[in-house]
């Protein structure tokens, strides 16, 4: 399992919602930074479980996202957005592995607190609704800002 929830994050990393306010992309690019928490991780109506998701994080920097997984990077992908479409648009360019350089499309929606994506599987549309019902071939993770460590420099 541990396995297929790695090659399904590393296919669908990184990073909507209807009526929701576009923001200019300088503001999308700043509350899109940091390090985030797996608050949850679903695909398929399969939920991954706690224990795993604990030890994922999703470190933004710039347009490049880093995952790692007990302090270890074991995915990195290059994202795009549009926050100007309802849902909010963004497309993955998994650095490596089988779908290298390959646009992989998602939505995503920000609260203030939370940050939902939904993805797609490579090759497919991009989904419509923020739900990852089985067959859909869809992830659906939600995440959460970490709070800045006053301690690292």
């Amino acid at each position: 399992m541990v396995s297929r929830i790695s090659m399904g994050v590393f296919l669908l990393v990184s990073l909507g919602s209807f009526g929701a306010p576009a923001y200019p992309p300088e503001k999308s690019l700043a509350y899109l930074q940091g390090t985030w928490s797996v608050v949850s991780f679903t695909r398929n109506e399969s939920v991954t479980p706690k224990e795993i998701t604990d030890s994922i994080v999703r470190i933004v920097e710039k347009d490049h996202v880093i995952w790692k997984r007990e302090g270890k990077a074991f995915a990195g992908t290059k994202v795009t957005w549009d926050d100007t479409k309802i849902p909010m648009w963004m497309d993955v360019l998994p650095d490596g592995g089988p779908g290298k350089g390959e646009r992989i499309p998602g939505i995503f929606k920000w609260d203030g607190i939370d940050l939902t994506i939904c993805m797609a599987d490579k090759g497919k549309a991009r989904p419509t609704q923020f739900a990852s019902p089985k067959g859909s071939d869809q992830t659906l993770m939600v995440f959460r800002k970490k709070p800045i460590d006053p301690k690292t420099p």
